[in-house]
């Protein structure tokens, strides 16, 4: 990760046209070179498997497969979200040793700390696959976040960035619809840990299988800085008004508690985390049906979180913004190709993933995250 002296990279199969088990193969030969030179700490997997067994099998065997070819006990998340060229899209995330200092929790699976001096990093995920209901998954996934946080002296208010995947987000349980239960139980976890400084910049997005993962950066130490960044053209999603949250029957709806973007910086280091963003201006979604409209709606959100007016409020500095790696998720196969038309006009050759989701509303076709380094 940038802020780690480090990055990440996609890493894609030599083969897209093998079967799965090949193209895992190709990857992960691709990520012992790679490891070769920088120290890789975290493996997340975009996947397509056809069943909760072909899910199950494939993380059993990647699991042995790393930790017999890599010296390092590694964090693993298997998402299963389809890529859009392969099957399987390898994101690998490395730190430079000589800058900090690793310290794996527990057995290592689930979490890591970064120290250098006072400051700490805590990265991880957990995941509860264990219960049809998503309330259930829930619980039992910020349960083990909160143990993990616990263990590490670290507070809910220190994370920064989240990521919070869904099965069947759309879906219901009953009269429950699983991503408003998502959110009822994330406001009960965070109370009012966040009410000083905000709260993280978060991605909410569907996946095919595999409960409920949660992804998390959290930091602490004096020389950290960070700042809640709004979007002016849209209704920050912790302030929506109940006629947007899905679920009518519900008896319990409470907003999705994230911030458009967040802005970090340390050491000379700074950047923005962009969340989740799509077509979405006040809190109406604009360009229905129409999957070029609403990606030109989502990149101009995304440019408005780094604007010069945005950079002027949170830094003194005079910090130049370059966008720096994306994910794209799509919602429907068929408009991949004007999608990825449309982003690249505004991108170029940015390093991307293009990824099969659905998004956290019916009509929303488009969601892109990432983030924006600043020189």
């Amino acid at each position: 990760m940038y802020f780690l002296n480090g990055d990440r990279i996609y890493i894609k199969p030599g083969r897209t046209c093998g079967t799965l088990d090949e193209q895992i193969d190709s990857c992960l030969t691709k990520l012992k070179k790679i490891n070769s030179g920088r120290r890789i700490f975290k493996l997340n997997y975009f996947v397509d498997t056809k069943s909760q067994d072909d899910y199950t099998r494939l993380e059993k065997k990647v699991r042995v497969q790393v930790a017999t070819s890599f010296p390092d006990t590694i964090i693993q998340t298997f998402i299963a979200q389809p890529p859009l060229t392969c099957r399987i899209v390898v994101e690998a995330f490395y730190y430079d040793p000589a800058f900090w200092e690793k310290t794996s929790i527990g057995d290592g699976q689930s979490a890591t700390v970064f120290q250098k001096g006072e400051e700490q990093i805590l990265i991880g995920n957990v995941q509860s696959n264990t219960n049809e209901s998503c309330k259930i998954n829930a619980n039992l996934a910020f349960a083990d976040l909160k143990a993990i946080f616990s263990a590490c002296n670290f507070d809910i208010k220190h994370i920064v960035r989240q990521w919070n995947y869904l099965e069947n987000i759309l879906g219901f349980d009953g009269e429950e619809q699983r991503y408003q239960e998502f959110n009822n139980v994330r406001s009960e976890v965070y109370g009012n840990a966040f009410i000083e400084n905000g709260f993280p910049a978060a991605t909410g997005i569907g996946m095919n299988r595999g409960g409920v993962i949660i992804e998390f950066v959290a930091v602490k130490g004096p020389r950290f800085v960070s700042k809640a960044v709004d979007n002016p053209q849209q209704i920050s999603a912790h302030h929506y008004s109940e006629k947007v949250l899905v679920g009518d029957e519900c008896i319990l709806k409470t907003t999705p508690k994230f911030e458009r973007a967040r802005y970090f910086s340390y050491d000379h280091k700074n950047q923005i985390f962009i969340s989740g963003t799509a077509s979405i201006r006040g809190e109406k979604t604009i360009g229905v049906d129409d999957p070029a409209l609403q990606t030109e709606v989502t990149i101009e959100n995304i440019k408005s979180l780094y604007s010069s007016e945005i950079l002027q409020e949170i830094s003194n500095n005079n910090l130049e913004p370059k966008y720096g790696h994306a994910r794209v998720y799509v919602k429907n196969r068929m408009d991949f190709g004007v999608i990825r038309k449309t982003f690249k006009t505004h991108f170029g050759n940015l390093p991307v993933v293009y990824i099969i989701a659905d998004i956290c509303r019916n009509d929303l076709l488009v969601e892109i995250e990432g983030k924006v380094i600043l020189e």
